[in-house]
């Protein structure tokens, strides 16, 4: 995998339902195969990401625990692989 494919956003300091959009927006913007690393902190935003990930059909490569942020939310990384299949809202039907 060429670094070139590889897509990081954090957003540990947003709140759902923007942890889930935000990452949705970001794998708009990848190719099929692209890899997006989501840093995120909270236990409801890992739980709500990682389920619409899952749904829209991508692979969540790795899920990291990482120490708890200064407030003691916990951290993580995910990992994310876009699909092949075109799972954007925005994205017209053929």
């Amino acid at each position: 995998m060429s670094e070139k494919s590889v897509t990081a956003i954090d957003i540990t300091y947003e709140i759902c339902p923007m942890t889930t959009v935000l990452v949705r927006l970001a794998l708009d913007g990848l190719p099929p195969g692209g890899v997006l690393v989501v840093q995120l902190a909270g236990e409801e935003p890992h739980r709500n990401v990682a389920a619409a990930i899952r749904a829209l059909g991508h692979v969540i490569v790795e899920d990291i625990s990482r120490p708890p942020a200064a407030d003691g939310a916990p951290r993580y990384d995910l990992t994310i692989r876009k699909s092949s299949a075109s799972t954007s809202a925005s994205s017209p039907s053929a």
